[in-house]
């Protein structure tokens, strides 16, 4: 299996593609390795919040509906389900009964939430809506269970969370958590390197020549391309049909 490499082994191979870490020195400079791990979790949250990451960030939820109750707030509902790092935006939901009979909810926009003729309907929950709020989303359903209706409903949520935290830490923010794992696959992490190294390069820690940037720059967009490609297309699973044996 190929290596997968710690934060600070991260920031020192960009460090050391720009020029601040050489091969003759045991250790990059202390400042330039805290600046460049701010910045790689700067990179890895903003990937996370805007690409699907099946394998680092993935999380199905669950919280059981309390009939009669329209709206919940999310993050005291899912209790013990609430994952460490919370929840960034959700992918697709469906309702279950007690015997597990599954039907599909719609995760819809507040638009389209607010558009229904009668908010105050009752019955079987056909639609959600999740808003964005970073500390206490609040959580929507329509139609809402009636109060004397006695099926035990459960929401599931497929959602996002986030990327793992590998900003300097410790009291003074001087202590480069040079252990912590970025949770990326392995093959992400010459597209971490490439993009963190053209970051770099473009004034946090060094001011690369224009040309020396747009090879990072171009290095990195085809390594994410070319991954992204692969993460978000429908991989074959069905076994191959041969002839029976004579």
């Amino acid at each position: 299996m190929s290596q997968v490499l710690t934060a600070s082994k991260i920031c020192e191979e960009a460090l050391g593609a720009i020029g601040e870490f050489p091969v003759t020195e045991s250790a990059p400079d202390g400042e330039n390795l805290r600046r460049a791990m701010t910045w790689l979790d700067l990179n890895m949250a903003q990937l996370a919040g805007t690409t699907e990451l099946f394998s680092i960030v993935q999380a199905t939820l669950s919280f059981t509906i309390t009939n009669g109750t329209s709206s919940y707030d999310l993050y005291t509902a899912l209790g013990t389900n609430l994952p460490f790092d919370r929840v960034q935006f959700p992918r697709k939901a469906w309702l279950e009964d007690a015997a597990g009979n599954r039907t599909p909810l719609e995760i819809v926009t507040r638009d389209k939430f607010e558009a229904v003729d009668k908010a105050t309907e009752t019955g079987t929950p056909e639609m959600i809506h999740l808003d964005r709020l970073p500390t206490s989303p609040k959580l929507r359903i329509y139609p809402t269970p009636a109060a004397t209706d006695s099926t035990v409903w459960t929401i599931k949520l497929v959602v996002q969370t986030y990327a793992p935290n590998v900003a300097p830490s410790g009291v003074t923010g001087t202590q480069p958590s040079s252990s912590v794992l970025t949770g990326f696959r392995q093959a992400w992490q010459r597209w971490l390197i490439f993009q963190l190294a053209a970051d770099l390069g473009s004034g946090p820690v060094r001011r690369l020549p224009k040309t020396s940037l747009d090879e990072f720059r171009g290095q990195a967009k085809d390594a994410k391309d070319a991954l992204l490609v692969f993460e978000n297309q429908e991989h074959e699973t069905t076994p191959p049909i041969t002839e029976a044996w004579s």
